[in-house]
């Protein structure tokens, strides 16, 4: 088999896999269903790469072997070192940062508000009151 079949063949292979767990999953009660949510998405993730990816026929061919070649994957990624907490932090540092800065630009609710002073009912100047003496 050339290298894009068998490509080809393994996607399919692990969209089934994903198709199988989806099925299994939607069947769990509520509480396991969010114990394995991660894993879910991640999972998706991989079958989003693999689409796009061409692997030598060599490691699609091995990858292809495995009964469970998209669980085989995800073990191997549960296992590797992320940066994910990390990317959290940044983008919120990143979204404040530019939220702040949008509220130093944007003129406060309040500004709206203000107005001079206005004469008192006689439409004159305030007098101040008389002092006695």
């Amino acid at each position: 088999m050339d290298e894009r079949k068998l490509n080809d063949a393994l996607y399919e292979k692990m969209e089934a896999e994903q198709k199988a767990y989806r099925a299994w999953l939607t069947a769990q009660p509520p509480d396991e269903i969010l114990n394995h949510a991660n894993e879910f998405v991640v999972r998706e993730d991989i079958l989003v790469e693999m689409e796009a990816l061409d692997l030598p026929a060599s490691q699609a061919a091995a990858l292809l072997a495995s009964p469970t070649p998209l669980a085989d994957v995800y073990q191997e990624w549960s296992k590797v070192e992320t940066h994910h907490m990390e990317d959290i932090r940044d983008v919120i540092e990143s979204c404040t940062e530019e939220m702040a800065c949008k509220e130093q630009d944007r003129p406060s609710v309040l500004e709206g508000l203000k107005r001079p002073a206005q004469p008192g009912p006689d439409k004159g100047t305030v007098k101040p009151p008389a002092q006695e003496r």
